[in-house]
């Protein structure tokens, strides 16, 4: 089967042996797989993670090992996310979800899914609507987790969020939370966002390229003029963290979305002088939000500024670093007329300040 590896020597598309299946596991024939923010971080070496990048895809169980896992067989499934190691006390108590060291595909200990197939434990995937596109659905892990910072920011009906950064993941965290009622602002430097911002009707403030303030350095997403009890820090810079540190108000909270893998370190005196909660956002509540985008209440797919087969991987990833892509999708498969999808399309970007 082909693999991307990000290794050492950066990023290399390989043939590699299908492993055998253990007891409870499922072979996933990959269909699509998105370029994140995260996978980018990976390639660059970022990261101690040598292997196949691609956390979120979807795809086709196409083998499976034990009566449970068979059940999957045929079905088109997404990932979970992660899943426990199986060994340490709180997964052998029965929470895995506590896990110390639980696997994430394509970021810690597993393979994920930029590669012609994915194996993992039948309990990591979950069975994909029919009323959702293959691309839709490729996307229901990276929106997940914003339904979910509803529960978990406890936010109030009509709160101010404000989302630093415009990347893909920025967006789709600015698209999700207005969606479900909340005013969103985006601080980002890319006008070209403006239009599909628009549609959810969340604000947008274009900023420009350094700015200074007392209590933060040089940075590229601009003064603080208010502050908001919410802030979604998406834009994969220190600059931003600094920006969020500044932006949220006294007591609030702020969502990291970043991976914080630049090696530039992030302050956290302001977190503690402000009381600031700062919670890791990973994975989410998948089936509300598969079942919010089947219901048509929220489309994630304005992302998607390119697709590339399998075979082009390395330049597709080598293009996921230009401005003017958001999320590039990788498909490897046909999904064929009755996978209850629709085979992926490329959408041109929307370009209204010409970068």
């Amino acid at each position: 089967m082909r693999a991307v590896r990000v290794g050492a020597g950066g990023v290399e598309l390989l043939e590699r042996e299908s492993r055998p299946l253990q007891t409870g596991e499922v072979r996933v024939s990959v269909i699509a797989s998105p370029i994140t923010g995260l996978d980018r971080d990976m390639a660059m070496g970022r990261s101690a993670f040598r292997g196949t990048p691609g956390h979120a895809f979807v795809g086709r169980v196409i083998d499976a090992e034990g009566a449970a896992a068979a059940q999957l067989l045929g079905r088109r499934v997404i990932g979970r996310g992660s899943w426990g190691c199986a060994v340490c006390d709180p997964c052998t108590a029965g929470f895995e979800e506590n896990c110390f060291d639980r696997r994430i595909p394509g970021v810690h200990e597993a393979d994920g899914g930029h590669a012609d197939e994915i194996v993992l434990p039948a309990r990591a995937v979950l069975t994909v609507d029919s009323r959702l596109t293959d691309e839709a659905a490729a996307l229901v892990p990276l929106i997940a987790p914003w339904f979910s910072a509803v529960e978990r920011g406890q936010l109030p009906d009509w709160t101010n969020v404000m989302v630093i950064g415009d990347g893909g993941i920025a967006l789709l965290a600015s698209a999700a939370i207005a969606s479900a009622g909340y005013t969103v602002t985006v601080r980002g430097r890319h006008g070209d966002r403006f239009d599909f911002l628009r549609q959810f009707r969340a604000n947008f403030n274009l900023v420009g390229e350094e700015y200074e303030r007392e209590g933060l350095r040089p940075g590229r997403y601009g003064p603080a003029l208010m502050s908001y009890p919410f802030v979604i820090d998406a834009s994969g810079e220190a600059s931003g963290w600094l920006a969020a540190v500044e932006l949220v108000a006294p007591g609030g909270a702020i969502f990291m979305a970043s991976s914080a893998l630049d090696g530039t370190p992030r302050p956290v005196h302001r977190v503690q002088e402000k009381a600031i909660r700062v919670i890791g956002m990973r994975e989410g509540m998948l089936e509300a939000a598969m079942e919010i985008v089947a219901t048509g209440l929220f489309d994630p797919t304005g992302v998607i500024t390119s697709v590339h087969g399998l075979g082009d991987a390395v330049s597709a990833y080598r293009k996921a670093e230009q401005p003017r892509e958001w999320i590039p999708l990788i498909t490897v498969q046909d999904p064929g007329p009755n996978s209850g999808g629709q085979q992926v399309v490329p959408r041109p970007a929307i370009g209204l300040d010409g970068d």
